[in-house]
């Protein structure tokens, strides 16, 4: 920042140093010699009147951490943003949001391999590992289902329901629905605890009683249900629950 008196006056990207403007920055170095902000900003691409891109991009990184743990990483907690919450952000209009919303969606295609390639899942850590960077700092519970064939690979993964900070209302009705309209052939049930703590409430072990009658019911067993916490999870099935 620069002054002229008592007035004071911002640098726009164009007005930085050539070694501190992140496209220039990345060209020089690589991508990995850059900032969070500055990745974000060249995304963005344009900051307002009152800040540039990058200190944009630090208000956005910011606001995604609000109200998690201080260790929470900003990135991950801005992946779970929709466009209507980045729309919140004092700066982000339709635009910047939805380049923000693709990016994060192109990242997760490729961290998921490519959509001729399914994950087979051999133990329930291979489950966690899956959908831990999606659900583990979500800030309401989610209820999902996981999709698989006849060699346990993943078919899809499906939202059934979302609740509040603490609780979410699961019926059977709803996750036999999707299985069976999906051709399932096993499910495993996903849930988070926006708590942290994955130990299963006495609610998630009766809902969890109840889909696993259903299942046998309509011949789709429930192999496992898998209970997403802060880097960290809970398997029934690793638990004798199931």
């Amino acid at each position: 920042m620069k002054k002229l008196g008592e007035r004071e006056l911002k640098y726009t990207i164009k007005e930085m140093p050539e070694e501190d403007r992140p496209q220039e920055k990345l060209l020089k170095y690589g991508a990995e010699y850059l900032s969070n902000a500055e990745l974000l900003a060249l995304i963005i691409r344009t900051g307002t009147r009152e800040c540039t891109s990058v200190e944009l991009s630090q208000r956005i990184l910011n606001e995604a951490q609000k109200g998690t743990d201080k260790n929470q990483d900003a990135l991950a907690c801005l992946k779970n943003f929709s466009c209507k919450d980045l729309m919140k952000i004092s700066g982000i209009g339709e635009s910047k949001a939805s380049m923000i919303v693709s990016a994060f969606t192109l990242a997760d295609r490729v961290h998921k391999n490519s959509v001729y390639i399914k994950t087979r899942i051999k133990s329930p850590s291979d489950m966690a590992d899956y959908v831990l960077s999606d659900m583990r700092f979500l800030k309401k519970e989610v209820f999902k289902i996981a999709v698989l064939n006849t060699k346990k690979e993943i078919e899809v993964i499906k939202t059934i329901s979302e609740g509040t900070i603490n609780a979410t209302i699961v019926h059977p009705r709803d996750v036999f629905q999707v299985a069976i309209r999906e051709n399932a052939h096993t499910i495993i049930l996903l849930h988070n605890h926006p708590t942290g703590d994955p130990t299963p409430s006495s609610e998630d072990i009766e809902i969890t009683k109840n889909l696993v009658g259903v299942g046998k019911l309509v011949k789709i067993d429930v192999i496992d249900h898998i209970v997403i916490g802060n880097n960290k999870y809970y398997s029934f099935l690793e638990n004798n629950l199931i």
